[in-house]
């Protein structure tokens, strides 16, 4: 004998009982349903509105860009090549 009891280290299963038919299952519910149902964590809290600061940034975002197409389209005028000195 082993130490698990038997010479092959498995042990004798039992006969499996017959299994009980299956209730029918009740239908699903819709996804937004679900979804309203999961509890929610925290506080809800509504988005903040733009904000002149925020007015501001996209403005100098657009004033860059502009300046960065009208840099680019200086140096393809006078055909312009920016190569390392060696």
């Amino acid at each position: 004998m082993s130490l698990l009891g038997s010479k092959s280290g498995k042990a004798a299963k039992a006969p499996k009982a017959p299994k009980a038919p299956k209730a029918p299952k009740a239908p699903k519910a819709p996804k937004a349903a679900k979804a309203a149902a999961a509890p929610t964590r925290g506080v809800m809290v509504e988005k903040p509105k733009a904000n002149i600061y925020t007015v501001l940034l996209v403005l100098s975002f657009v004033a860059i860009f502009v300046g960065c197409l009208c840099l680019y389209g200086e140096m393809a005028a006078y055909n312009m090549e920016i190569k390392a000195r060696i």
